[in-house]
């Protein structure tokens, strides 16, 4: 069964997930070594840094030669800063495909506003998706988006945030199937990928949650 992200089509609908201090180009190449043709995603960056230049971010944006597509992870939560880092990205050659997290649930970036805070917000949420799709767009650079469920089990938002995704030209999406209350305890809810999916269309969706 293939799957396809923007123009890369992949052999199986599988997607290495980014990982802090995990997804490293030395653990991806491993992986890739049993498993080729799929697309492994650089561990998350925060966009300021890069747009900053940041010295430490722009280490951790670090791809080994036969890494193709180059996948990277991006969070932040100001839509111009987010449409110039991915610019940046793009203008300078060093990424394939551009994944948008909205689903960290961390305090310390949930706080600022970022992750999983932002689809709680969905004019800011359609913001972001639209500064990342029209400056990647150019380069033919696909943008994906990962969220989750909401940010409690009486306050939902992942059907909305996909309708948004799919409006704003996002290639796929992905689905962690736990609100942020959660966090990463009790069990997935898979019932509700299947839920996005029939909402959202033809726009492919990933589920994410409880996959070891």
């Amino acid at each position: 069964m293939s799957f396809s992200i923007g123009p890369y089509e992949l052999s199986a609908p599988v997607v290495l997930a980014p990982m802090a201090g995990v997804t490293n180009a030395p653990f991806r190449t491993m992986c890739r070594r049993f498993a080729p043709g799929l697309v492994y995603v650089n561990e998350m960056v925060m966009a300021t840094p890069v747009v900053h230049a940041n010295a430490k971010t722009d280490r951790m944006i670090s791809f080994a030669p036969e890494e193709h597509p180059r996948s990277l992870q991006l969070y932040g939560s100001d839509p111009e800063i987010m449409g110039k880092a991915v610019a940046k990205l793009c203008d300078a050659g060093r990424v394939d495909h551009i994944d948008i997290n909205f689903g960290c649930p961390a305090a310390k970036v949930t706080r600022r506003g970022g992750g999983a805070a932002v689809p709680a917000r969905p004019e800011l949420l359609r913001a972001i998706l639209r500064a990342a799709v029209s400056n990647a767009s150019p380069y033919g650079v696909p943008v994906t988006a990962k969220f989750r469920m909401g940010l409690f089990d009486d306050w939902l938002t992942h059907i909305r945030t996909g309708e948004v995704c799919a409006e704003e030209g996002v290639a796929s999406i992905a689905l962690h199937a736990r609100t942020v209350q959660q966090h990463y305890s009790g069990e997935a809810r898979w019932d509700a990928i299947g839920e996005l999916k029939q909402a959202v269309g033809s726009i492919p969706v990933l589920g994410n949650g409880d996959i070891w």
